[in-house]
C-alpha cells in the first residue's frame, strides 16, 4: 500500500463527541500520510472548521472538507465508496434494524473498505490491541488483511478469538482452523499475535464483552455477518455495535468471484 496514494475518511451525526473526534484525527494524521478528509453534513457543519483548526494547529496536516447531503448511512458509504478510501471513521448513533432486519449489518454492507465505528458512548483511545474475532462462517477470515493494515499502522498487537453460539463437532472444527489460520496469517506479516481458546456454545456478546475488559487499549474487529442470529432475531453483530464501548472495526463481507472464499 502507498500511503500518499491512499485517504481515510471521518464523518459523524449530531451525537457526536469533538473532543473524541479531535483526538482521532490527530492520531491518526500522526501515523498515516495520506489524504484525511471530513464529510461535512447537515448534523456536523458546526464543528467542522474546529477541526480544522485543531489539526493544522496540533499535527501541521491539512483536513479536505467534502460536503455532501442525503441520507446519513448512504451518503457516507457513496462517498467512501467513490473516493477508494482505505477507512472510514464513523462516529454516529447506531442504527436500529426494523421488522424485517436491516440496522447496522445493512449499513455496514454497502462500504468496500472497513468501517471504524464508534457509537455516542466510545471515547478515543488508540489501539495497542486489536481483539479479531472469528466464527465458523469462512467469510469471517476475509477481514485478515484488513485487521493488518490496522495492526501495522499503529503497532499493535492481534488477539485471535474464534466463538460461536453452536457447538456442534463441525462449528468446533471450523473455529479451531479458522483460529490456526488467523494465527498463522498475522505472524507471517510479522505482527505480535496471541491466539485465545476458540470458544463455542456461547453467547456470543456477552463472551466478545469479557474478553475486551481483560485487554487494554483494546479495538474489535468483526464481520457484519456473525453466528448466533436467529430468526426474527438481531444478530450479534447489532449488539457489537450498541453495546460496545471501544472502537470497532466493521468489515462487510464481500462476494468472492473464483475459487476459496477467504479474501485472503
Amino acid at each position: 500500500m502507498e500511503e500518499t496514494t491512499t485517504k481515510i475518511l471521518f464523518t459523524s451525526d449530531s451525537t457526536q463527541n469533538q473532543q473524541t473526534i479531535c483526538d482521532a484525527i490527530l492520531s491518526v494524521a500522526r501515523r498515516f500520510k495520506g489524504e484525511l478528509i471530513w464529510l461535512q453534513n447537515a448534523a456536523n457543519a458546526g464543528i467542522t472548521q474546529a477541526l480544522v483548526d485543531d489539526l493544522k494547529k496540533r499535527a501541521y496536516r491539512d483536513l479536505t472538507i467534502s460536503e455532501k447531503l442525503g441520507e446519513f448511512w448512504s451518503t457516507t458509504s457513496k462517498s467512501a465508496n467513490d473516493s477508494r478510501v482505505e477507512m472510514t471513521f464513523v462516529f454516529a448513533a447506531p442504527k436500529v434494524p426494523g421488522f424485517m432486519g436491516g440496522g447496522m449489518a445493512a449499513c455496514v454492507s454497502k462500504f468496500k473498505n472497513p468501517l471504524i465505528y464508534f457509537n455516542p458512548s466510545t471515547p478515543w483511545v488508540e489501539p495497542r490491541n486489536v481483539l479479531m474475532l472469528l466464527d465458523s462462517h469462512s467469510d469471517s477470515r476475509q477481514k485478515f488483511y484488513r485487521v493488518s493494515v490496522l495492526a501495522k499502522m499503529f503497532g499493535a498487537k492481534v488477539h485471535v478469538l474464534s466463538l460461536s453460539s453452536d457447538k456442534d463437532n463441525e462449528t468446533v472444527r471450523y473455529l479451531n482452523a479458522y483460529s490456526g489460520q488467523g494465527f498463522d496469517y498475522m505472524i507471517k506479516k510479522g505482527i505480535p499475535t496471541n491466539e485465545l481458546d476458540p470458544k463455542e456454545g456461547v453467547d456470543m456478546v456477552s463472551t466478545v464483552l469479557e474478553e475486551v475488559g481483560k485487554i487494554q487499549d483494546c479495538w474489535v474487529s468483526s464481520m457484519n455477518v456473525t453466528d448466533g442470529v436467529g430468526f426474527m432475531k438481531s444478530g450479534p453483530f447489532q449488539y457489537y455495535c450498541a453495546q460496545l464501548q471501544v472502537p470497532l472495526m466493521a468489515c462487510a463481507v464481500q462476494e468472492i468471484v473464483g475459487s476459496g472464499g477467504s479474501g485472503l
